[in-house]
């Protein structure tokens, strides 16, 4: 991205880029931790106090929607990893782990909620 590039055709034929992977963890748990902030701000009123899965759950499921339409695409694998050899598995991949990123947000909730009290 410093040198103008946003879309690749391949990510795999593009030469490495000095300190890319750190770049990208500390972006994805940015990305992660704003989007955590972003449900706390949308969830129910009262869910931080009384924690419910589902929410939390749909919400990390409906996140696969930025990787799938943005991400993805711009790494040069296609609309939900169209242009891999396995989409489909990769498309299960990216769901459980959005998934768990619904349950992590939900965890964390209840324990915020249990050391907080009634």
């Amino acid at each position: 991205m410093p040198a103008g590039t946003f879309v690749h055709k391949s990510i795999g034929a593009a030469p490495p880029r000095r300190f890319e992977r750190a770049a990208g963890w500390v972006a994805h748990y940015l990305i992660g931790a704003s989007l955590a902030l972003g449900f706390v701000l949308l969830a129910p009123d009262r869910w931080l106090e009384e924690p419910t899965l589902l929410p939390a759950l749909a919400y990390g499921i409906v996140t696969v929607l930025a990787p799938f339409l943005v991400l993805q695409p711009a790494l040069g694998l296609g609309i939900a990893s169209s242009r891999t050899p396995r989409p489909g598995q990769a498309r299960l991949k990216s769901l459980a782990t959005h998934g768990v990123f619904g349950l992590g947000l939900y965890a964390w909730a209840r324990l915020l909620a249990g050391i907080a009290g009634p």
